[in-house]
């Protein structure tokens, strides 16, 4: 192959790639429930706010914190309080937050050119993802609680019944604690104020669901705000993993859209047959799912640089209606569980132009860890999956190199003899191939044929949660999502990219040669930060790719022994 095509198709592929990356990167069931509690007795002391509802002036009693009622499933740990009848602690017990030690490229640059984020959180052991912001959190980014809106808040679109949003409601019960033996339950809450006003939520957990039904029965409203809740679902928006992932996201009129929080100009808002709407970052979302007309309404309000700016949602519903169905899921984005949950939701996970490959890529690598249990070993298997399919052409390509190199002392002869001619050269040099019967763009077949593969790998490393924190050697490489700590990877993929080099390079050009070397020097350097189970696949693939070198030098060597 002609050593300036070659050079040409790898640096179109590496700027495809990188501009792709830059900007398109990127029932109920029978339940066993516990015994039902006392009365809960009125927490604080309750303000009193006037109201008027067609003249009549109302006394509606408010409260600042209300009683918590805990919740525990297999999955959640969460707390429900009755100041508003609202969800304030939203913690998945499978996923551990993430190391925010461990940064990409950009973060790294950031920190160089002192523009890094601090790290709100005080040193402690990483626990579980909480998806809902704390209030320890809160205090130190000094977020003004007026700026805040938790999830399940039921907001009158009537002005002067504003504050019902923060009345305290009685429920049936003090705690639930969910199991296989107790797979669901209902919490009810409810509030009855004057004038016939009553509000009245059911949240129907389960034990081995991130989703609530929630089933909301008012009286005396003409229409509220269903409010999704500030920063719920976003676990974590600030490191340079996240960014670019971070945003709304809803299906309306049958149409999937998101938008990137920092594209959000103060408010946004979209309406029609809402099939469902929420906010998600990398790994994870809360959304809820409505089905009927309505209109949703985005907010981002401005906080200190180290939390990040505050997003919330909410789903405005302005018919009389007395009775109503939500259902809320609050959890990872795995392709597999949104997909369970029907209307589209796994539209969440984007794996990208390449999502034809992606997909069956992803359910390789799922079948492969159902056997080994290990992502790692899993990709090594996906990656011969993908070089015995790619095999023949790789042969042929080879085989056309070969051919290559035993003509390149002719085509050396000819630049010699046409050098003050090159329309001449060019001609002759392609009537050398023809007589040979050689592509000279064979050699480049492998490496375009690899680049879907390669791209969609990637997609399916960045943006599949079951990757996320998956290890592979314990003591090495601990996350296959992220970059190799020792940088190990990349350079055996060097290593391997140069002896590939040498063994295929048709070029008689010592200087070619030369510039050849140095660009697999600098790949060692420029895909450093990939995921290390990308780089993984790449070198496995490089590695299989000499074999497959080595096996035809032996079969063209017995052909002209």
């Amino acid at each position: 192959m002609d050593t300036k095509n070659f050079i040409l198709a790898i640096a179109l592929s590496i700027l495809a790639f990188v501009i792709y990356q830059y900007f398109f990167a990127p029932n109920p069931s029978k339940e066993t429930v516990p015994a039902a509690k006392p009365e809960i007795a009125q927490p604080e002391k309750p303000q009193v706010r006037k109201a008027t509802v067609q003249g009549e002036t109302l006394n509606i009693l408010t409260v600042a914190k209300g009683k918590e009622i805990t919740v525990e499933t297999d999955l959640v740990n969460a707390v429900i309080s009755t100041a508003g009848g609202v969800i304030t602690k939203w913690e998945l017990k499978d996923y551990q937050e993430a190391d925010k030690t461990q940064v990409g490229l950009t973060a790294l640059y950031k920190k160089i050119m002192g523009q890094e984020r601090k790290e709100i959180r005080p040193k402690k052991e990483l626990g579980n993802v909480n998806l809902l912001p704390t209030q320890e959190e809160l205090s130190l980014g000094a977020i003004e609680s007026k700026n805040i809106v938790s999830p399940l808040a039921i907001t009158p679109l009537e002005k002067s019944l504003y504050k019902l949003a923060m009345v305290d409601f009685k429920t049936n019960y003090d705690n639930l604690k969910l199991s296989k033996d107790n797979p669901s339950a209902n919490l009810t809450l409810t509030y009855k104020g004057p004038a016939g006003i009553s509000i009245e939520k059911t949240l129907k957990f389960y034990n081995n669901d991130y989703k609530v039904d929630v089933l909301v029965k008012t009286h005396g409203l003409d229409g509220y705000n269903m409010n999704l809740g500030t920063d719920f679902g976003l676990a974590d928006k600030i490191s340079s993993d996240a960014s670019g992932r971070v945003g709304i996201v809803e299906e309306v009129d049958g149409k999937f859209n998101t938008l990137k929080v920092e594209n959000i100009k103060g408010e946004t808002q979209s309406s029609g047959i809402i099939n469902w709407f929420g906010q998600e970052d990398k790994y994870f979302t809360a959304s809820i799912i409505y089905g009927e007309r309505g209109i949703i309404t985005s907010k981002r309000m401005t906080a200190p640089a180290e939390f990040g700016d505050l997003l919330s949602t909410e789903l405005t519903v302005k018919e009389k209606v007395e009775e109503r169905n939500f259902t809320l899921y609050a959890g990872p984005k795995s392709f597999s569980m949104l997909a369970a949950h029907g209307h589209g939701l796994e539209q969440m996970v984007d794996y990208g132009w390449f999502s034809i490959v992606a997909k069956p890529m992803f359910w390789l690598l799922r079948f492969f860890f159902d056997i080994t249990k290990n992502y790692g070993i899993a990709i090594i298997l996906l990656t011969i999956v993908v070089r015995i399919l790619l095999f023949y052409p790789s042969l042929k390509s080879a085989l056309s190199m070969e051919e290559m190199k035993k003509l390149q002392p002719q085509i050396v002869e000819l630049k010699e003899k046409y050098k003050k001619d090159p329309k001449r050269m060019n001609q002759e040099t392609m009537k050398l191939y023809k007589e040979h019967k050689v592509n000279p763009l064979g050699g480049c077949l492998p490496m375009l044929l690899q680049l879907p593969f390669f791209i969609a790998l990637y997609n399916v490393l960045s943006v599949s949660i079951e990757l996320r924190q998956a290890p592979f050697i314990s003591f090495w490489i601990k996350d296959l999502s992220i970059y190799d700590p020792y940088y190990i990877l990349p350079v055996l993929m060097g290593v391997s990219m140069i002896l590939m080099m040498k063994m295929t390079s048709s070029t008689a050009d010592p200087q070619q040669a030369k510039i050849m070397l140095y660009m697999n020097i600098a790949f060692i350097f420029l895909f450093a930060w990939l995921p290390a189970g990308l780089l993984l696949y790449i070198t496995l693939s490089n590695v299989l790719s000499i074999a497959q070198q080595m096996y035809v030098h032996k079969l063209i060597s017995s052909k002209t022994a």
